[in-house]
């Protein structure tokens, strides 16, 4: 069974230290690795070879947890690595596994990622990390972005030529980037350039605060691994603050809405009632969009849906457990087939959002419900089928579970929300009923005081 115990090194920079392995897979065999992963000297535990990571909240704690994630990701690796081998790799075969783990590739000892460029660095990052379609998707967005926009400047920057004065160009570029094109959609002849070398499947709408804000976390991510790596000291994010996302009220369909929809007869669009019957079981599951689609036949564990959400994998890497109700069950084994292993028919996530809208449409659920435009931050009234997408299935498992429960921490066990998580707080909203409820049980005390 490999040793495997992490350690400081005397190579210094700045106040942070290298992170060296001392590793050992077979008797009389000890070797010193290098990792390239430089950590706070004042936040390491000598004794138990690990940072120490604050309990507060904070971007500290952000930073030290990635960094972490980096070491356990890289034990369970050499771990791993350990159970096939034959017994005849020296020092530099271990060195070069961690490299390839790290780096995607063999590095020199002084100046490993001399020659990468952002590009190379992106697709190592993703090759590593992403370890889920949606995600490689995101991210892979985000690097076209990045190479337009070095095109956009005409420079070709280097890792460590990002700063706060390039992040904030970028947004703005973000900001702008629709306007590349005309009323009909044809990109203007000026900007040609920019999509004849880097495609783009669709053309960039015109992006409001929060999808400015998702993009830039991504791109954060990728620096902070950059960091963690040692292709640069500091990120251009660590004096770059970003705007936090601002959400209107969540809106969700009632339970009423939701028997309405499974109860409607859609004999006419079999192939809408299938969608129907999918968007259901997402709305009785709670998951999200990519985790919901990447559901087997295996991950149902003694009635119950059980998986890692993908966006709490590296951070938390819970399992969350969803009891399955009757309605579940019963859309599960209508598509049941031996041998399968999706559990309901999928469609692409872009057909996927037209069938809800069209099946709400269908079945008369037009609710009228108040939402912040994200673009023009004006608020805007619209029947609930015209803004209805996937998402909202996850809003409707939250939001009526929290007006018969109002415990976020047994909803978050079943949804991979991290406790105390800000984001599970947007998804629900204080209806009628419990302000209803609060304000009676408010008179009844002033009653009885009287």
């Amino acid at each position: 069974m490999a040793t495997i115990k992490y350690e400081l090194s005397k190579k210094k920079r700045g106040e942070t230290s290298e992170v060296k392995i001392r590793f050992s897979y077979k008797r009389g065999c000890v070797y010193r690795l290098h990792t390239g992963i430089y950590v706070p000297f004042v936040s390491w535990n000598k004794e138990r070879g690990q940072l120490i990571i604050p309990r507060m909240r904070t971007k500290e704690r952000v930073s030290l947890s990635l960094l972490q994630s980096n070491l356990d990701e890289l034990r369970n690796y050499l771990s791993t690595a350990c159970i096939d081998v034959k017994g005849t790799e020296d020092g530099e075969y271990w060195q070069n596994a961690v490299n390839v783990f790290l780096n995607g590739g063999t590095v020199e000892e002084e100046h490993p990622f001399e020659n990468e460029t952002v590009q190379d660095a992106f697709d190592i990052f993703i090759d590593t990390r992403a370890t889920k379609k949606e995600r490689i998707k995101q991210m892979r967005v985000v690097q076209r972005i990045v190479l337009r926009y070095t095109l956009y400047i005409k420079k070709d920057l280097k890792l460590s030529d990002w700063d706060e004065k390039h992040l904030c160009a970028l947004e703005k570029f973000l900001k702008n980037e629709h306007t590349f094109f005309d009323e009909n959609g044809v990109c203007l002849k000026k900007w040609k350039y920019l999509y004849n070398a880097v495609p783009e499947a669709r053309q960039p709408k015109v992006r409001g605060g929060n999808a400015i804000y998702s993009i830039m976390k991504r791109l954060r991510t990728f620096f902070n691994w950059c960091v963690a790596t040692g292709r640069i000291t500091v990120s251009p994010f660590q004096k770059h603050l970003l705007k936090e996302c601002t959400y209107g009220t969540p809106f969700y369909l009632t339970l009423n809405e939701m028997d309405a929809l499974y109860e409607y007869d859609f004999s006419s669009r079999p192939a809408l009632a299938v969608q129907r019957d999918v968007f259901i079981l997402q709305s009785n599951l709670g998951m999200r969009i990519g985790d919901f689609y990447s559901l087997t036949t295996a991950n149902v564990i003694n009635d119950a849906i059980e998986y890692i959400p993908s966006k709490t994998l590296n951070e938390s890497g819970k399992v969350a457990r969803i009891p399955l109700t009757s309605k579940a069950k019963e859309i599960i084994m209508r598509y049941h087939k031996e041998g399968q292993l999706s559990l309901v028919p999928l469609i692409s996530e872009q057909q996927y959002n037209k069938k809800i809208k069209e099946m709400l449409r269908m079945a008369g659920i037009d609710r009228v419900v108040t939402i912040l435009n994200p673009t023009t931050r004006i608020e805007e009234q619209h029947p609930i089928w015209e803004v209805a997408s996937s998402h909202m299935a996850r809003r409707n498992f939250i939001g009526n579970l929290y007006a018969i429960v109002k415990d976020p921490d047994l909803i978050s066990s079943m949804t991979g929300h991290v406790e105390g998580s800000k984001a599970f707080a947007r998804y629900r909203a204080i209806d009628d009923s419990i302000k209803k409820n609060a304000l009676a049980a408010f008179e009844g005390k002033v009653l009885g005081e009287k």
